[in-house]
């Protein structure tokens, strides 16, 4: 898996990891990520659930399911543009998606109490958000040398930026009303277009052509040629491919059955709905702190192994989530398992990418993180439904928490398992324009891509 070696003569020269054009890209699709995708409208559905069920008296489980209509829908989609994205490219999907997931977020404000409307609205947001897994690809490939740690301070940047979106969503529903607070979201949403078609390069390329669509007489490029990696075939028949899954689902689609019941959980606990917005707030800043450790731990060592201890801190914090209550423990004990489950939340995003890139490289990046979230959201779909029922059965949410409790140890183990990274930490780095072009021997504009050495 070793890619073709340099040319002969004069080193290509590579951009720095931290170069003006990168951070900017970078930030520009933080910024996009947030509040031009289906996670503004996402990251009110726990603050809108006691005045929309209030309102319309529909029940817990009722309004559980328009979360799983908003991750089946999106599920069945993923693979389906990450093959698109592979072979013609992400900015085409990103900018039509953005639409979409716009007009989806202004169209709830306006749902009568009709069920089929809720749901059809997250159906929506689904199909539309996916589209945002074209911006998974481009950072993964615009990082290259220092990448867990470029990818950290990313991280870094964007939940720090995100820390104030809670209270911000809690001020227009306070202050406007719920259905307010989606169309000025949807808004925004439609906003950020132009921001998105300027500046958005595809993956692999320096001052990408803008032109979304192109003539039909013109030759359509194979955009995953010039990446190296697995095919989509070779990561459909790879071991370690289906353990990750299976430690992704078990690991991440619990702690999304928490989140539309965040505040009647807190508040079961003797909590307030301000509690709520305070823990979302401060789990947020705490990430930072777990993202900038977990992007040094994976340039620093060189195994799949680094998750575990992250993710033990992460089954610590939910324990002590569920052992808290306003009388036991309050608000320090609340306070730790906050931290612990913010630390290990910020983990998650430079060790699970760079994880995906060391072992199965950038060609086929698209097709397999999209495979990958259609298992992940269809079981995050799943889980708050579930959620919901244990509790309208046994009216309580600790039977809840056990299982996502079982569900993370489970998750942690297969870690042990994944065995030696395939890839080199390097993979992907593409050189500066004038290198490129200077380089008249046919030898490939991608980087060297020496396959890491086994774990002996």
């Amino acid at each position: 898996m070793t890619g073709a070696a340099t040319a002969a003569g004069a080193e290509p020269r590579y951009e720095s990891d931290f170069s003006f054009r990168k951070i900017k890209l970078a930030t520009i699709i933080t910024l996009a990520n947030m509040f031009a995708t289906s996670l503004l409208p996402f990251g009110a559905i726990t603050l809108v659930n006691v005045p929309m069920t209030q309102e319309f008296g529909w029940s817990q489980t009722e309004y559980s399911w328009a979360m799983t209509a908003l991750m089946w829908c999106g599920a069945v989609t993923l693979p389906f543009y990450g093959k698109f994205m592979d072979k013609v490219g992400v900015r085409l999907p990103i900018f039509f998606g953005t639409i979409g997931v716009g007009l989806a977020t202004i169209a709830l404000g306006f749902i009568d109490g009709t069920l089929w409307q809720f749901y059809l609205c997250f159906a929506m947001l689904g199909i539309f958000g996916s589209t945002a897994i074209g911006y998974t690809k481009i950072v993964s490939a615009l990082f290259t040398q220092h990448r867990g740690k470029a990818m950290a301070l990313l991280g870094v940047e964007s939940t720090l930026a995100g820390a104030g979106i809670p209270p911000l969503l809690n001020w227009l529903i306070t202050d406007f009303g719920w259905r307010e607070m989606f169309i000025i979201c949807g808004c925004i949403v439609l906003l950020l277009l132009p921001v998105i078609y300027f500046t958005v390069d595809e993956p692999g390329e320096i001052g990408s052509d803008r032109k979304l669509i192109r003539p039909k007489a013109e030759v359509k490029e194979d955009r995953s040629a010039k990446l190296e990696g697995l095919t989509d075939k070779q990561i459909l028949r790879d071991r370690v491919f289906w353990l990750i899954v299976i430690a992704t689902i078990i690991g991440t689609a619990p702690r999304t059955g928490m989140m539309p019941f965040l505040v009647p959980m807190l508040n079961e606990k003797g909590f307030s709905q301000g509690d709520a917005v305070t823990y979302m707030s401060i789990t947020t800043l705490i990430a930072p702190l777990g993202t900038l450790v977990g992007g040094w731990a994976v340039d620093r060592f060189n195994t799949s192994r680094v998750a575990i201890p992250f993710k033990f801190i992460s089954f610590l914090g939910l324990f002590l989530f569920a052992m808290v209550t306003a009388s036991f423990g309050g608000w320090y004990l609340l306070a730790m398992a906050v931290g612990l489950g913010g630390f290990a939340f910020g983990t998650a995003r430079p060790i699970g990418t760079y994880l995906h890139v060391r072992f199965f490289g950038l060609k086929a990046f698209g097709f397999y993180h999209g495979f990958e979230n259609m298992f992940l959201a269809f079981s995050m779909g799943c889980a708050p439904p579930l959620v919901a029922w244990l509790h309208d059965s046994s009216g309580s949410y600790m039977s809840g928490y056990v299982i996502m409790l079982v569900c993370l140890a489970l998750g942690t183990i297969l870690y042990w398992i994944l065995g030696p990274y395939r890839y080199a930490s390097n993979i992907g780095a593409v050189p500066l324009p004038d290198e490129a072009e200077s380089r008249k021997d046919g030898a490939p504009a991608s980087a060297p891509g020496l396959a890491a050495p086994a774990a002996g």
